[in-house]
């Protein structure tokens, strides 16, 4: 019987050792990740507007300070990790960076309320902030992770390790989804300091965020389990490439089956081995860079799409912010985690897609149709150009008086009238062979006797110019009470569509106007301040300016005129003048873009948005599984730095000029197929060194792995 006792005793000890429980202490480190990931997520969603509507970059400066940003964020992961891994240890380096991170936080806050200083120093200001929030942020996310997959038992926990990365997963989404909402509520449904912002409400609430998320990490400081660093992880993994380089280049010893080898005098086999491992991970790290461009574009790019595009949801009586929209992203994300193990994988599975490259190839497959689809509604908003025929120039020419205009000219082979407050257009063969291959020609303009501000039978002989492939606008108007005159409008019509789909407005006036009238152009919305004065239309150019709904008002007081609609894409020409005791105002449009709902950006955030949470989940278990005991931070901090490399790889394409945004999604969506390419080669020649059980698609498919790194 006490054989049989003790028997039955021993069976029991392995039992428990394979079913340690579920350690509690990740919870808190998963609540410290969501707060964390709500601040970030925060301060992007609406970083780009605030740098474009109060700092006054422009579209391609804020464009490349967010990604500088985002580069900055997973470059500092590297040496964060480092220290993580060799020096202070995975708690002390989130702990110290998450203190960086708050006063960084407390900076841009200041920053978005220092109306004492000028514009320049507020840029420095928030500028410095964002830095600090990067170097916070980037030496967070090495190391958070990893400390949490250090609370479980390896192997005997590997199934609760995988249930731990989709709960990591999660938060951050729930995090991002939450804060895509509230964020752009906060910073524009408030005013605050004579804006019609308050950006310093939301960077206020994003630092509230961070400083809860310090407090729950250090509650737990009790139960974490904190291994020690080891100090030689990292430097004995560099050595250990050098010598073996050192040795194959110098010795003389017989050829080697792996170059490592070489180094077998100074190092053991565990070290070369896992630096086996380390280089054939970063070596398919190589593939994601260009993904995370495509990644992080939403915040940017798309984001500045959205400003040309309808929010208005009439049943809820609520208008979607333009950075609001990119709340879709962590919506998806979430379905889709809630849906990845269940329906997901098991699809995948079924067209034969299981291993993780396999996996990250079809998301590349994904992020290539998001940006042809981003293409396509680009192309969309902004609607037709005005193309000029080979060897033609054309002249419009705005008719300022509330009567009827003769127009006459040979040259022109034309006989027209031109109504009252109207435009006429003419194309014309250039015949001049000069240099300049543009052509003088007189044309004679008659009046209406309703034109009592003339003589009767008055005409009026001049000479218009035209440029072969250039419009040139006139205005017909007074420069004094006694004088007409057809003034050309600057030298010629740039009618290039602004890269980011903005309308252009300008506008004409007479002599009974100066720069020194308070002529304003205000939004209709009641709930915004934007204005543009007239001074802004100095030598009555084009200039960009916000799309909505619009009135004008001179010197206080509204004109009696119809609300101006102002769409994308289009050029504007208002026209003002008084004729008699009565003001005319008249709009005239060309080139029309489209401004449509914003809810056709839905289908591109739908199929980035399952690239994105497949791709991430899959890369940050990949990282961790693969990687030595010793370096799993470095590797985390490795494979996010790939974000850092896609971020410089966006700010390298919006310094190249590229006129048309839509020709630019087309070149990411270019080099996406070619990555793609790229990840499906990996996924055929790689193999696991480490001994993993695989995601679970089915029981059946819970298998071991052993193989041996690159084929």
């Amino acid at each position: 019987m006490k054989k049989k006792t003790k028997k039955h005793n021993m069976d029991l000890i392995p039992d428990q050792m394979e079913r340690p429980k579920y350690p509690k202490s990740t919870w808190l480190i998963i609540i410290f990740e969501f707060c964390e990931r709500f601040t970030y997520f925060g301060l992007k969603t609406i970083l780009v507007l605030y740098l474009t509507t109060i700092l006054k970059f422009n579209g391609d400066e804020s464009t490349i300070i967010y990604h500088s940003f985002i580069f900055l964020a997973y470059f500092i992961p590297v040496p964060a990790a480092i220290l993580g891994d060799s020096h202070w240890g995975k708690f002390k380096t989130v702990l110290y960076m998450s203190l960086v991170y708050v006063v960084g936080c407390i900076v841009l806050t200041g920053a978005s309320i220092a109306d004492m200083f000028n514009l320049d120093v507020q840029k420095i200001i928030a500028l410095f902030g964002l830095f600090l929030i990067s170097v916070g942020t980037g030496g967070i996310k090495p190391c958070i992770y990893a400390f949490g997959g250090d609370q479980f038992q390896l192997p005997q926990q590997e199934k609760q390790l995988l249930s731990y990365t989709t709960k990591f997963s999660f938060s951050v989404y729930v995090g991002g989804l939450i804060t895509a909402f509230l964020m752009p509520e906060l910073r524009q449904s408030v005013h605050c300091f004579g804006r019609d912002t308050c950006f310093p409400l939301a960077f206020s609430v994003t630092t509230v965020m961070m400083f809860f998320s310090i407090a729950i990490f250090l509650t737990g400081k009790t139960m974490y389990v904190m291994k020690k660093p080891e100090r030689n992880g990292l430097t004995r993994t560099i050595g250990c490439i050098f010598c073996a380089l050192r040795a194959k280049i110098t010795s003389s010893v017989p050829f080697k089956a792996h170059w490592l080898e070489y180094a077998k005098e100074k190092y053991t086999e565990s070290e070369i081995s896992d630096t086996k491992s380390i280089l054939d991970v970063i070596c398919v790290f190589t593939a994601y860079p260009v993904f995370w461009s495509l990644y992080e574009l939403p915040g940017s790019r798309w984001t500045l799409q959205a400003t040309l595009m309808n929010g208005r949801v009439d049943f809820l009586d609520w208008t979607i912010k333009p950075d609001q929209i990119q709340m879709l992203a962590p919506l998806f994300g979430i379905t889709v985690l809630v849906l990845l193990e269940d329906v997901f994988y098991p699809m995948l599975a079924t067209i034969g897609i299981r291993k993780p490259l396999q996996k990250l190839t079809f998301c590349g497959v994904l992020a290539v149709i998001a940006f042809v689809i981003a293409a396509l509604l680009q192309f969309k908003i902004v609607g037709n150009t005005t193309e000029i025929a080979p060897g033609q120039g054309h002249i419009n020419i705005y008719n300022g008086f509330d009567c009827n205009v003769y127009l006459q000219s040979k040259s022109l082979h034309v006989q027209n009238y031109i109504g009252p407050l109207e435009i006429f257009n003419v194309s014309h063969t250039v015949v001049s062979q000069d240099v300049t291959s543009e052509d003088i020609v007189e044309i004679t303009l008659s009046f209406e006797s309703k034109c009592n501000f003339v003589p009767k039978n008055y005409e009026f002989n001049t000479t218009v110019t035209i440029i072969e492939g250039k419009v040139i606008s006139y205005h017909l108007a007074r420069l004094n009470p006694n004088t007409i005159a057809l003034n050309r409008v600057g030298i010629y019509d740039s009618l290039v569509k602004e890269k980011f789909g903005y309308p252009n407005f300008r506008i004409l006036f007479d002599y009974t106007f100066d720069f020194i009238d308070n002529i304003t152009l205000i939004k209709a919305d009641h709930n915004s301040l934007t204005s543009y004065s007239l001074s802004l239309f100095n030598w009555m150019d084009f200039n960009a300016i916000k799309v909505g709904k619009y009135n004008i008002s001179y010197n206080g007081k509204m004109f009696a005129t119809p609300t101006m609609d102002i769409i994308p894409a289009t050029f504007y020409t208002l026209t003002l003048q008084r004729n008699g005791d009565k003001m005319d105002v008249r709009l005239f449009s060309k080139d029309e873009g489209n401004y449509i709902h914003l809810m056709w950006q839905l289908p591109q955030y739908l199929f980035m948005s399952i690239a994105d949470i497949i791709f991430m989940v899959t890369v940050v278990k990949f990282a961790f599984t693969e990687a030595p005991t010793s370096m799993k931070s470095f590797i985390a901090a490795a494979s996010l730095s790939t974000m850092a490399f896609g971020n410089v790889l966006v700010i390298i394409i919006s310094t190249m000029g590229i006129k048309n945004q839509a020709y630019e999604f087309l070149l990411y969506s270019g080099l996406m197929l070619a990555d793609t390419l790229l990840l499906a080669y990996f996924s055929v020649v790689y193999r696991s060194k480490n001994t993993v059980i695989t995601d679970a698609i089915t029981l059946n498919e819970n298998t071991m792995n052993e193989t041996t790194g690159f084929d």
